[in-house]
C-alpha cells in the first residue's frame, strides 16, 4: 500500500501512515483527539477539518455532500469520518471540531455510612496463635512476627502479609465509570474520609458518543473490544495514579475497589461479549450478584491481591450506576413516593419507594449532549450553560467566560424555555413565522427569528441558532424521558401530585435549572421545591458501598427487587411518546 506524510495543524504534528486509513482513524491513532458523536459514520457532521488545497485525499462521498456545502466543499472542508488519505497531505483541525475537555461533576450528595470495609489489616510484633488469626493461613506462622496481615472480611481471606506495621495506611477507590466522564474518589477505610478524587473524559469518546455507537464499533472490528476495554482500563490506572499523588500515597496502598457504570461500560470494564445488548431485547449477561475480579486479572494498577467489585446491572440497559443512585438517595428505604432521574443519552429513571422500586431506560439520545444539534456542543470551554431574557436582551451566559461556541445541554434547555415561554415555538414544537409572534416581544427580540422555506430559525448570539431540526432533537429528546417516566407512574397508578420529591442525578441533572426543565416539560409537573439536586449520586453510591460490606449486600437485593420495565415492550409507549414531545406542561 501506498505510504502517505500528514501533517496535522496547527500542532504540526507530522505522522506517516498508509493510503485508505480515514482521516479520523489516523487522528485517534496518533492522539489528535476529534469529536465524533456520532461514530464516525457521517451523520452529525462534527468532525470537520480543513484540507489543505483538496490535496491527497478521496472524492467526497453522499455523506459528505449531505451534510457539506458547495462553498465548504470548495474551501477544502471535509469530515474527517468519511474522507480517506490517498497521498501526502496537511489537515487543520479547528477548535469546534477538537475534543474539548468537559466540565465534569466530582461531587454527589454526601451521607453517613457506618463504617464496615471489606478489607482489614492487624499487625503482630510476636508470632500469634493459630487462633488469633482471623482468617486461613498456611504459611509458617513465626514468619508473621513484625509483620502487618492484610485480610478481606468480605470472601475471609488473607490478601497479603507486609513487613513492619502498616495498620496506619489503609486506601481503598470508588469508580463512577460513565459513557462521557469517568470519576475516582480515593478514601481512607480506616475513617471514611475522602483524600483525593479525580476525574477525566471517557476516553472511549473517539468511537463516538453514545453507547450504541461503542457497541457498534465492538461487533464491526475483530479487536473491538479489547480496544475500548484498553481505553477505559488505562484512565481508571490514570485516575488512580493522580489520586494518589494527591494524597501522598502510591496505588499498592489500595486495596479494595468499588466501580459502578451503565450496563455497557460494565460489559466493556469485564471484557464481557457485548453482543446481547446490540439487539433486541437487549439482555446483559451480568448477573444481579457483585462482579468479582483481581485487580491484576483486569489490569487495574493497585495492590496485585486485592479485588475489584462491579455492581450488578438491574435489567437491560438499566445498569450499576442506577443502583448507584438508589443506594445513595436511600431511595429503597424511604416511605414517600420519589422519583430519581438520570437526564444522558441513555435516561434512566426509577420511581417508588420502599415498598416498590420500578426502573426504565429513556432512548433520549444524544442531543443533551450536544450531538445531533447543529450549535451544540460538550460543557467545556465557550459552551452555552445559561440563558436569560433581561430587559428585551438576551443574556447567555458560557463555561469559562469565554466567547460562545455553542450550546451544552442546559444552555439548550434554556435556549428552548426562552422559545417556549415566550410564544417563539408552538406547542407542537413549530417555530412561528413573525407574522404570528407575541405583539408584545420585543422588536429585538422578534428580529433574531430569520424565516426559511423549510423551517425557521432563532438566532441567539453571533452564529449559534437553533433551527427547525434542532428542535425536532429537543423534542425526541425529551419526549422518550416523559414518556418513561409517564409509563413508570401508569406502572405504579400515581400522579405527579403523589411525587413527593424528584431527585436529579448526574452532571447534566445538576446543571439544569429546574424551573426550565419544568417550561419544557422535560420532567413532571410538580412544586420547583420538590425537585433536588443530587450531583453524582451514581459515585457517591459506589463509595458507600466501599465503606460498607453490609450495604454491598443492600446493593444486591436492590438489584433483584427493582423491577425493570422495557418500555419498548409496553402498548401504551407510542401514544405517551407522541404526547410527551409537546411543550405544554399538562402531565
Amino acid at each position: 500500500m501506498k505510504k502517505c506524510k500528514v501533517i496535522f495543524q496547527p500542532e504540526g504534528k507530522k505522522v506517516q501512515t498508509v493510503s485508505g486509513v480515514t482521516i479520523a482513524a489516523l487522528a485517534a491513532e496518533c492522539g489528535v483527539r476529534l469529536e465524533v458523536p456520532c461514530g464516525a459514520v457521517g451523520k452529525c457532521g462534527k468532525c470537520r477539518v480543513e484540507v489543505s488545497k483538496g490535496e491527497g485525499v478521496s472524492a467526497p462521498d453522499g455523506e459528505e455532500t449531505a451534510l457539506l456545502s458547495k462553498e465548504e466543499l470548495e474551501k477544502g472542508i471535509r469530515l474527517a469520518c468519511r474522507t480517506k488519505i490517498t497521498g501526502n497531505t496537511v489537515i487543520s483541525i479547528p477548535r469546534s471540531s477538537r475534543l474539548q475537555t468537559q466540565k465534569i461533576l466530582d461531587v454527589g450528595i454526601q451521607t453517613e455510612v457506618k463504617l464496615v470495609p471489606a478489607v482489614k489489616k492487624i499487625f503482630y510484633k510476636e508470632s500469634p496463635g493459630e487462633s488469633d488469626l482471623p482468617v486461613k493461613f498456611s504459611g509458617n506462622i513465626g514468619e508473621l512476627a513484625n509483620s502487618t496481615m492484610v485480610f478481606s472480611t468480605a470472601d475471609s481471606e488473607l490478601l497479603t502479609i507486609e513487613h513492619g506495621d502498616t495498620t496506619a495506611i489503609l486506601y481503598g477507590m470508588a469508580f463512577d465509570v460513565g459513557t462521557t466522564t469517568v470519576v475516582g474518589t480515593l478514601v481512607d477505610l480506616k475513617t471514611g474520609t475522602v483524600k483525593a478524587t479525580a476525574a477525566d473524559m471517557n476516553p472511549q469518546v473517539v468511537y463516538g458518543d453514545d453507547v450504541i455507537s461503542r457497541l457498534n464499533f465492538c461487533l464491526e472490528n475483530k479487536n473491538g473490544l479489547a480496544e475500548l476495554n484498553k481505553k477505559v482500563v488505562d484512565v481508571i490506572n490514570k485516575l488512580i495514579k493522580e489520586a494518589c499523588k494527591e494524597a501522598k500515597t502510591t496505588p499498592d496502598n489500595i486495596y479494595d475497589i468499588i466501580l459502578c457504570g451503565n450496563t455497557t461500560m460494565e460489559h466493556l470494564l469485564l471484557k464481557t461479549d457485548p453482543k446481547p445488548l446490540a439487539t433486541y431485547p437487549f439482555i446483559s449477561t451480568l448477573t444481579q450478584s457483585m462482579n468479582k475480579r483481581k485487580a491484576s486479572e483486569i489490569g487495574v494498577n493497585i495492590n496485585k491481591k486485592s479485588y475489584v467489585r462491579i455492581f450488578p446491572v438491574i435489567g437491560g440497559w438499566v445498569g450499576g450506576d442506577t443502583l448507584g443512585v438508589i443506594l445513595a438517595t436511600n431511595l429503597y428505604k424511604t416511605t414517600h413516593m420519589k422519583l430519581a432521574i438520570d437526564i444522558g443519552t441513555n435516561g434512566e429513571v426509577v420511581l417508588g419507594n420502599k415498598d416498590r422500586l420500578v426502573a426504565a431506560s429513556c432512548a433520549a439520545g444524544p442531543a443533551f449532549e450536544g450531538a445531533h444539534i447543529r450549535s451544540g456542543m460538550r460543557a467545556s470551554k465557550g459552551a452555552i450553560e445559561k440563558i436569560d431574557l433581561l430587559d428585551g436582551r438576551i443574556i447567555c451566559q458560557t463555561i469559562g467566560d469565554a466567547a460562545p461556541v455553542g450550546f451544552c445541554g442546559s444552555g439548550l434547555i434554556d435556549a428552548m424555555a426562552l422559545l417556549v415561554e415566550n410564544g417563539i415555538v408552538e406547542d407542537t414544537g413549530r417555530i412561528k413565522d413573525k407574522s404570528e409572534l407575541p405583539a408584545e416581544l420585543p422588536a429585538e427580540i422578534k428580529e433574531k427569528l430569520v424565516e426559511h422555506e423549510n423551517g425557521n430559525e432563532f438566532m441567539f448570539t453571533g452564529s449559534i441558532s437553533l433551527n427547525q431540526k434542532d428542535v425536532r432533537e429537543i423534542q425526541l429528546a425529551k419526549g422518550a424521558m416523559l414518556a418513561g417516566i409517564k409509563i413508570l407512574m401508569n406502572e405504579l397508578g400515581i400522579k405527579a401530585d403523589d411525587i413527593v420529591e424528584i431527585l436529579l442525578a448526574g452532571a447534566f441533572g445538576n446543571y439544569i435549572r429546574a424551573e426550565k426543565a419544568l417550561a419544557i416539560g422535560l420532567i413532571p409537573q410538580v412544586a420547583l421545591k420538590k425537585i433536588i439536586f443530587c450531583g453524582n449520586a451514581a459515585e457517591e453510591g459506589a463509595r458507600k458501598a466501599l465503606l460498607s460490606i453490609d450495604l454491598r449486600k443492600d446493593v444486591e437485593e436492590i438489584a433483584k427487587a427493582v423491577k425493570y420495565v422495557d418500555l419498548s415492550a409496553s402498548p401504551l409507549f407510542q401514544d405517551i411518546f407522541a404526547e410527551s414531545m409537546m411543550f405544554h406542561r399538562n402531565i
